[in-house]
């Protein structure tokens, strides 16, 4: 991924999603992301004709989604930073638990250069 490519809360969402599913050996399809991230097969549809216009899925014929590399490698990258930031929030505010959505909001608007950065620093 260009590092100036800016991501969205929404497509790092469905980006960790995706890989977990891929990851627990199970076939990513419309209707169990819609499932499992609780929100409206038309949104599903919305948000993966942007992630193929940016190169990170593809769909085979039978609507069978993958990761492509650069979506494997973005999620993975992604995982990381998510893991690293609950980790600080934690130690901050232990009281918010692992809040997903701030966590998201905070991967969106950070450059990904600083995210780099912060998995670099020990603490």
């Amino acid at each position: 991924m260009e590092i100036n490519e800016k991501l969205t809360a929404a497509n790092i969402r469905y980006l960790l999603t995706m890989q977990a599913i891929a990851d627990a050996g199970r076939q990513i399809r419309n209707a169990y992301l819609a499932e499992y991230l609780h929100i409206k097969k038309s949104s599903v549809h919305s948000m993966l004709k942007s992630l193929v216009s940016l190169g990170m899925i593809r769909k085979d014929d039978d609507n069978v989604i993958y990761l492509t590399e650069k979506g494997a490698e973005t999620a993975m990258r992604y995982q990381q930073y998510y893991r690293k930031l609950v980790s600080m929030m934690q130690k901050c505010f232990p009281e918010l638990g692992e809040n997903e959505n701030a966590v998201l909001a905070l991967l969106s608007e950070i450059p990904e250069q600083s995210l780099q950065q912060l998995l670099q620093r020990n603490e």
